[in-house]
């Protein structure tokens, strides 16, 4: 490799790595992300949960569920905050159209929190109706459906012949155990077969894989528009294309950046195994002793498949970097500013977003044939292959030729960038036309 292509890549390499920004990612972005996880845990537990008093109205038809209902709702813990009940429950009549409406003014100046209407037919098969400013709290509308239809369960089985702890025996659900078939032997010799739990481990891994695939070329990929964008407008761009050819100075670039994302990636990983082969050490620091089995489960599941997972994502990453990068660096050329940069940047972003989006839905079916075409879309493949891999593995054969379409893309992509690159970086002014890039290729 030429020693001037080597001094892009360092300078390119040092600048990013000696950065705040750099420091700060590295540290800051696995914080954020476990923050995330756990404000997302902690909002679903605590809800909306607050210590001011709801006023809930009751129009109690049957004259039978009422008490009962207020009885349960103060034990409920979805209606308490603290230990302590912040929803005053109480009985109101409203027979006519004009009454209800009276209520629905109420409860929308926030007089009252909401109210419930229970009609007169509901034990045979009438619905219950609630009324609130907003319907978006799941929670206690589950709550106060489970708890009416409780009561109203109660009464059914009290006027026939059947108790409620009869019917629930008959009616008990039975177990289902989901296992995914695999290839080879397990220990015993059988076939292999995986549980839920193992199978939830290595989808989870594959997520987070996958959205630091996501962020990273969103993230760098902009970085290298950006910088190849200011040194346009700064025109040191003129000063550095005379010693150094244009495609050199792009490759030189894309190498730098590719690997501050490996060295970032690279220490969160050994950090991550450091962390899971003393997690009982560490643990036992809190005063915990032994693991769940489940969570034992989940490790030595991402023990056996993180190998095998590292090296299909490094090898995609690496690919789908230079593929995405490579047309980011060649908007930045053929733009005058940042502004025009962002509009023109945005259907590159859609390659990303797209298949991004998709994988939500198609890592349900990954053997469909929907599923296995869109994989093997080249601006596709780097996020909904390395899915299909991490859910249901492929044919060798398929994966590598997967490898061998992306590869050749990303070269093909590359000579046709180069070529854009090499003449954007110097010309200045309006923004090149379609016809003129397409003559720009042909040079």
């Amino acid at each position: 490799m030429p020693n001037k292509i080597v001094a892009v890549i360092k300078r390119e390499y040092m600048t990013r790595v000696k950065s705040k920004g750099f420091i700060a990612s590295l540290f800051l972005m696995p914080v954020l992300m476990c923050g995330l996880v756990a404000l997302s845990s902690f909002l679903a537990i605590v809800g909306d949960k607050t210590e001011a008093m709801r006023k809930l109205v009751v129009i109690d038809e049957t004259s039978e569920i009422f008490e009962q209902m207020q009885e349960a709702i103060a034990k409920h813990p979805t209606f308490q905050h603290n230990g302590e009940l912040v929803y005053q429950v109480h009985r109101e009549t409203a027979t006519t159209q004009k009454e209800k409406t009276a209520l629905q003014e109420r409860v929308r100046t926030k007089k009252l929190y909401a109210y419930l209407e229970i009609p007169k037919d509901v034990f045979t098969n009438e619905d219950v109706r609630f009324y609130a400013r907003t319907v978006t709290n799941s929670n206690v509308q589950n709550a106060l459906r489970r708890i009416i239809s409780d009561i109203v369960r109660d009464k059914r089985f009290a006027e026939s012949d059947y108790s409620r702890s009869e019917v629930s025996q008959l009616m008990r659900a039975v177990g289902f155990n989901a296992y995914a078939v695999k290839s080879g032997k397990g220990k015993d010799g059988d076939t292999k077969v995986e549980s839920s739990i193992e199978t939830g481990a290595r989808l989870g891994l594959g997520y987070i894989l996958i959205f630091v695939l996501y962020m990273f070329v969103i993230i760098y990929a902009n970085s290298i528009m950006r910088s190849v964008l200011e040194e346009k407008t700064t025109r040191i761009v003129e000063v550095i294309v005379s010693s150094i050819k244009p495609h050199q100075l792009l490759f030189g670039k894309l190498v730098g950046v590719c690997s501050v994302c490996l060295t970032m990636f690279a220490i969160w990983v050994i950090f991550g195994v450091l962390l899971v082969m003393n997690i009982e050490p560490l643990l036992s620091i809190f005063g915990i002793d032994s693991l769940p089995i489940q969570f034992i489960q989940v490790i030595e599941t991402v023990k056996a498949s993180s190998a095998a997972v590292l090296t299909y994502f490094f090898i995609y990453f690496i690919i789908g970097f230079f593929m995405y990068s490579t047309l980011y660096a060649v908007v930045g050329a053929i733009c005058g500013s940042e502004e025009e940069a962002q509009q023109t940047g945005v259907p590159l972003t859609m390659l990303v977003v797209i298949p991004f989006v998709l994988m939500f839905q198609l890592f349900r079916i990954p053997d469909s044939t929907l599923s296995v075409l869109l994989s093997h879309v080249p601006f596709f493949s780097p996020i909904l292959m390395f899915m299909r891999i991490n859910v249901l593995m492929p044919p060798l054969w398929e994966i590598l030729l997967n490898i061998l379409v992306i590869c050749a893309t990303v070269l093909l992509v590359t000579l046709i960038s180069g070529k854009i690159y090499r003449i954007g970086i110097l010309m200045y002014g309006k923004r090149p036309t379609f016809g003129q890039l397409w003559q720009w290729m042909r040079y």
